[in-house]
């Protein structure tokens, strides 16, 4: 029994280190709830391994439907279709014909809605509003949790605002989940794994991070010229990191 517990430790950490955090979460909370687990050494760890990820949002995430929808390509410049509103926006600072805008896809479908809150979400990302963002990301995933770019969206706000890593693991997660082939969530994933190293010194995500900065290589096409010249940048950060750390 207590081999069997350990290798069950083991394997929460690896699953974590690996970015399969929701398996990690998963196997600890089921450990919790054995009784004969509570009598073993690792109980405490496991516990506050678990409080950890359910004090980032961990046990009230939405949950994608087996539904198979059909995802956002990113375009060549990084952008996206769902984001066109806010960049006509941009281009002609008309806050009354935005409003207006936005007004109409929250009285739409739910796949609108969920749009006029990503729109809203990024808006307040750039009007450095983060609070509401947050809040605003989290409607977007809310109503249409099979769409794999409000939760990488999502993901990556959340790693450039440095605020918790252990959040943006779970979020891009579910982004790569959805949609595989899109090589910007595996590049987000080796940021954040980036940042649990720096932030942590736990060298263990390092063949995490470098296995989605190369799966993130592979996945792009010829002309993501900007998303590659991203990822080599990225990969002399860490290398440049390990000189001094190693």
């Amino acid at each position: 029994m207590i081999n069997q517990f350990n290798e069950q430790v083991q394997q929460v950490n690896e699953f974590f280190v690996n970015g399969q955090v929701k398996e990690s979460y998963n196997l600890a909370k089921a450990l919790l709830v054995d009784e004969s687990f509570g009598a073993d050494a690792s109980f405490p760890t496991i516990q506050q391994h678990v409080a950890l990820l359910e004090a980032n949002g961990y046990a009230n995430m939405p949950t994608p439907s087996a539904e198979n929808m059909q995802q956002s390509v990113e375009r060549v410049d990084g952008s996206y279709p769902e984001r066109d509103v806010l960049a006509a926006y941009i281009g002609t600072q008309d806050d009354e014909q935005f409003g207006k805008v936005v007004d109409e896809l929250l009285a739409g479908s739910i796949e609108a809605q969920a749009n006029a809150y990503y729109t809203m979400a990024e808006y307040f990302v750039l009007a450095k509003e983060p609070d509401k963002a947050m809040v605003q990301y989290a409607e977007a995933i809310k109503l249409q949790p099979n769409k794999a770019l409000y939760w990488g969206a999502f993901a990556q706000f959340i790693n450039r605002l440095e605020a918790s890593p252990y959040l943006a693991l779970r979020l891009i997660e579910e982004a790569i989940e959805l949609d595989r082939m899109n090589p910007r969530w595996y590049y987000i994933q080796g940021n954040i794994f980036f940042q649990l190293v720096a932030s942590t010194k736990n060298l263990s995500y390092i063949p995490a991070l470098e296995e989605a900065w190369q799966k993130a290589k592979k996945r792009c096409s010829a002309k993501q010229v900007e998303l590659k010249v991203e990822i080599a940048k990225s990969e002399d950060l860490l290398a440049q990191w390990k000189k001094q750390m190693l």
